[in-house]
């Protein structure tokens, strides 16, 4: 019997949100104490690198799957789109709670749509994948590297004149900046990154304790979509440093999985989508398709 639940998160304020969120969920659902452990992880500790420069798998996950590892912390709290689709021995997967918008969204002080942004406007944003597909549509955006959290980038977007940072909707609404949203970038056709909006619950794979715990806050239409998705980057060997998005939903015949592959420039783009029945099937079904068109030359594989 679990008297407390010890949940390791990183500190940022995003993931104290989600992390608190967790522990509600699961006091309510159990009438379990928790105890939450913050930790800085890597990606949190060097903040003058762009993330694909810093090399390492896990850069906001590996601190805190030690900690589960080592026994500090039963679960451990992500943004799920952080967490490798290949986890280490020994750690499990235990689900989500419902997700929130999976889009990424436009901050502007001066535009309100994609359409707007002048052809060689400046973009900040850090993400590979997001300045992939911006460069799709316009190909002569210009770029700056921004990471930090939401307060940090939108100081930066203030003091040095950028046209626009890209973040995630999810992010801005959880911290009730939902003001802040120009322009949500619909998801046909800036394919989010993998998981984007869901929260991702991490424990040792002999836990089944903790798997009860977790599985009755978890929402079974986010954990189906977010297995498709994630089996669709797994197959495609992807992760944060390459441009690779897949967005799964349900749809009145079942499921539509949309994948996304791109050259870091944007000229090379595979696009498409698939329906069926089981999120998984399509996964791979649309990452065989992917790989027959050319995906992994496109990736440098």
């Amino acid at each position: 019997m679990i008297e407390t639940l010890r949940i390791v998160s990183r500190k940022s304020p995003l993931a104290m949100w989600q992390t608190n969120l967790v522990a509600d969920l699961l006091r309510t659902a159990h009438g379990i104490e928790t105890q939450i452990v913050a930790m800085d992880t890597t990606g949190d500790k060097i903040r003058d690198k762009p993330l694909p420069e810093i090399g390492a798998k896990g850069l906001f996950t590996l601190e805190l799957e030690q900690a589960l590892l080592a026994g500090d912390a039963e679960l451990a709290v992500h943004s799920l789109k952080d967490l490798p689709s290949t986890l280490p021995d020994g750690l499990a997967y235990g689900g989500s709670p419902e997700r929130a918008a999976p889009t990424d969204c436009l901050v502007s002080p001066r535009w309100t749509s994609f359409e707007e942004l002048p052809d060689d406007a400046v973009i900040a944003t850090g993400s590979v994948r997001r300045r992939a597909q911006l460069l799709s549509y316009k190909p002569a955006l210009r770029f700056e590297e921004l990471r930090g959290n939401i307060d940090t980038r939108l100081r930066k977007l203030e003091e040095r004149g950028w046209d626009a940072i890209v973040m995630a909707t999810a992010a801005l609404h959880r911290l009730d900046r939902g003001d802040l949203v120009a322009a949500e970038l619909p998801a046909d056709r800036f394919v989010p990154a993998v998981s984007q909006g869901a929260i991702g619950l991490e424990i040792r794979a002999d836990r089944e304790d903790v798997a009860a715990l977790v599985r009755a806050i978890s929402h079974g239409a986010t954990v189906d979509a977010v297995h498709g998705e994630r089996r669709f980057m797994a197959r495609l060997e992807g992760g944060c440093s390459v441009p690779v998005a897949a967005h799964c939903v349900a749809v009145a015949d079942g499921w539509r999985l949309s994948g996304w592959v791109g050259s870091l420039d944007g000229r090379r783009v595979i696009h498409d989508s698939a329906t069926g029945s089981d999120p998984v099937e399509l996964a791979e079904q649309l990452a065989d398709d992917f790989l027959a068109r050319g995906a992994a030359e496109i990736l440098g594989r």
